[in-house]
Parts: C-alpha cells; sequence; structure tokens
C-alpha cells in the first residue's frame, strides 16, 4: 500500500512521524511490526545492504511500541491497524540506539550519554539498583553493563519490560576494521550487547539491523536467542526492505515511468530467491524523474577499493562484460579476515553480496555461487571502479 503525496518525497529523514504527519510520499512497511512481534526468537537481526530502508523501518516499530507518547494515529488506514499485534500500540519502554552516530574518538561516551539520558527521563521518583545509581554517578565509560542497568531502571518505574532497537551495529566495526583500533571497539561492542540481550529478564525483545552478519565468533558467539535474517536466509522481513514489484506498480499507477527501464536500473536485490528494488534509488528517481546511479553516489567504496587485487579485478572485469563468474561465499563475515595478506576470497565476496554490490544468481553448493551484477546501477558503480582500478595498476 503507499499512501501520502508521491509528489512530496523525503530522501533527508527517516523518521516515520515526520513522513507521516507531513503527507509524503510513504510505501507501506508496517508489516515489518507485526514479524518483529510474532518472531519467536527474543533478539532479531536483520541485515540488509545500505539504504533499503532499515532505519525508518525501525522508528516505525519504535513509534508504535513506545508508551512515551501516543503515536497511534500515525498508522490510521496502514496494515498494522488491522493486525493482530495492535493491542501492543503504545504499550512498553522502548530504547533506540543509533550506532551509525558511533565514532572511534567517543563511541563509549556517547552510548554512555544517551543510556544515561534516557534513565533520567524517568528515575525521578523511583529507587534505582546500586548498580544503576553508581553507573548514573560515575561517568564509568567502560562500563558494558548499561543496557542491563537501563532496562532494570525501566521496569522499577513501569513495571514492564523493554524493548531494545539498535540501528546499523556494524557500523563501528567496518569503519574502525583497518585500524588498531578495531579489536577495542569490537570487544567493548561484543560485551555490551551481550550484557544487554542476554539472560536479561527485563528485556521484552530486540531487533538489531546492519548491512553485515559479522560471525558469531566476532560478535554473537554469547547469544544463544538471536536469529539472523539476511539476505541468504530470510523467512520473515523478505518483503519489509526494498521496495516490491506489486509495490512499485502502485507507484507507477500515482506517476508516469518507464516501469521496465526501472527494474532495469533498480531491481535485482536477491533476499532469500526474492527480488527486490533498492529503496534509496528508486525513491530518488520518483524524486528527480531522471534514471541515476544514486545508490553508487551515496557511500563510500574505499573498502572495496582496499580489498581489490589483480585476481579479484580480473572476475569483477568479467561481471561487467556479462559473464557468469563463480566465486566463493559464506553466510557470514570475520572482519579480521578482511585485513592483511592471507584475506580470503570468501570474505571479500561474501562482503560484496551481503553490501549489495553483487547478487547471487545461482548457488552451486554451501559455498560455491554464481555472482551476478543485480542492475544497471550497479553495473555503472563497477564499471566505473574498475575503470579505476585498472588505471592505477598501468601507473604501477
Amino acid at each position: 500500500m503507499v499512501v501520502g503525496d508521491v509528489k512530496k518525497i523525503d530522501l533527508s529523514t527517516s523518521s516515520f512521524e515526520r513522513i507521516i504527519n507531513g503527507g509524503k510520499l510513504y510505501v507501506d512497511k508496517t508489516r515489518v511490526i507485526e514479524n518483529f512481534l510474532n518472531s519467536q526468537s527474543q533478539v532479531n537481526l536483520v541485515a540488509r545492504q545500505r539504504r533499503m530502508g532499515k532505519s525508518l523501518n525501525m522508528d516505525t516499530v519504535r513509534c508504535f511500541l513506545t508508551d512515551k507518547k501516543d503515536l497511534r494515529h500515525l498508522f490510521k488506514g496502514l496494515y498494522i491497524e488491522k493486525s493482530p499485534v495492535w493491542g501492543k500500540v503504545n504499550s512498553a519502554p522502548v530504547f533506540c540506539f543509533d550506532f551509525k552516530q558511533l565514532q572511534p574518538a567517543n563511541y563509549k561516551k556517547h552510548l554512555y550519554y544517551t543510556i544515561c539520558d534516557y534513565m533520567d527521563s524517568f528515575s525521578e521518583g523511583i529507587t534505582l539498583s546500586r548498580a544503576a545509581r553508581a553507573y548514573l554517578e560515575s561517568d564509568d565509560f567502560d562500563d558494558t553493563a548499561g543496557l542491563q542497568h537501563l532496562t532494570e531502571s525501566a521496569y522499577r518505574a513501569t513495571g514492564k519490560t523493554s524493548y531494545i532497537l539498535i540501528d546499523e551495529y556494524d557500523k563501528p566495526l567496518m569503519d574502525a576494521f583497518e585500524t588498531d583500533r578495531y579489536k577495542e571497539i569490537r570487544d567493548f561492542e561484543k560485551a555490551f550487547i551481550s550484557a544487554g540481550l542476554k539472560g536479561n529478564q527485563y528485556l521484552e525483545k530486540a531487533l538489531v539491523t546492519g548491512v553485515m552478519r559479522v560471525s558469531r565468533e566476532s560478535m554473537f558467539s554469547d547469544l544463544n536467542n538471536i536469529k539472523t535474517f539476511n539476505v541468504f536466509a530470510d523467512d520473515t522481513y523478505a518483503f519489509d526492505y526494498g521496495f516490491t514489484e506489486e509495490e512499485v506498480r502502485e507507484l507507477r499507477q500515482l506517476t508516469e515511468f518507464d516501469i521496465d527501464e526501472a527494474r532495469a536500473w533498480y531491481n535485482g536485490i536477491n533476499i532469500d530467491g526474492t527480488t527486490v528494488y533498492n529503496t534509496y534509488s528508486m525513491a530518488s528517481f520518483l524524486d528527480s524523474k531522471k534514471f541515476d546511479c544514486y545508490w553508487g553516489m551515496s557511500g563510500s567504496l574505499n573498502i572495496i577499493k582496499n580489498l581489490l587485487n589483480d585476481e579479484r579485478w580480473e572476475s569483477i572485469t568479467g561481471l561487467v562484460s556479462g559473464k557468469d563468474i563463480s566465486v566463493p561465499i559464506k553466510g557470514s563475515i570475520s572482519p579480521e579476515r578482511l585485513i592483511g595478506p592471507d584475506t580470503g576470497d570468501d570474505s571479500f565476496f561474501s562482503l560484496l553480496v551481503q553490501g549489495g554490490y553483487l547478487s547471487v544468481k545461482k548457488a552451486l553448493d554451501s559455498y560455491w555461487a554464481i555472482a551476478k551484477i543485480p542492475n544497471r546501477e550497479l553495473h555503472m558503480v563497477w564499471k566505473s571502479l574498475t575503470a579505476n582500478y585498472e588505471a592505477a595498476r598501468g601507473l604501477q
């Protein structure tokens, strides 16, 4: 379902409230709330490429669940209003953490002050636990039990268990994986997430999003209550991120455009066998009425450039020229394996598939797959990248 004005497209916000109150174009993804609440796992990790609506979906879940402010009017006429889970609207404490905002220089301080702000908003008049009080008063940036303190304090204040939402959990890891601070950031984040999400009696459910499925040994080895939904295996959220063919056809009824061209440019992202359109690229096209490489211009390709070598360049060049290329792919990535002379090709190509730069055309077995460039937009990205790499080789 599409609501709002197709001429009012806001590419600058992930605020569900702002989009709905402003009458701006919104493709109804509120089923994500139902899927999250009905999931049998207490912790859901959803891994999708950049610009697929992860942050907007996260804010949509927050707006629905939060008991801080009654926002049920935002959902009038949307899918979730008639869902069996509607009774949970405006029902619980919800705490959101945007890991995109974390910088290597101050990530601990940022998390600490975010938690303290949340706790200050409801702690007046209640008796905090000794540990929570010490946390608030000590400026202890190394205390990884912040989520535990927060949810316990919320329970003391409201009698309710809390929802934890963590957006782009892997951004600090990928920003730092080539630096000497990577291990420190990884270890702190792993302890921080594990302390808050494992065996926490004050936690109702948690939703974690990111681009990569970072391997369990790197991040989630301590969690036994987590289920991962990624591009290789997703029986729940396959239609919640990105635009479906049906949704694009509905958009086509509201405004004039060549749907076959749109499909060639922005479709082809493979989610466990289902192809979807890139959210940001399709919205950018509807806004400008011009087919262009929006996704490729929206982020840095430095990681990929730094990981290219002659053999990988040959494979990518083959894909650009239309050849079928067999590549090794794993379901998860250990960032450590992307570093150094022993970097594995399986980690490299897994990064490309999970990051949305390539797509799986056909799985050959549990390790090898035929890869493809998903669409015209990504073809332009790769054509430029390989040309730059070839020029750099010529200068060596």
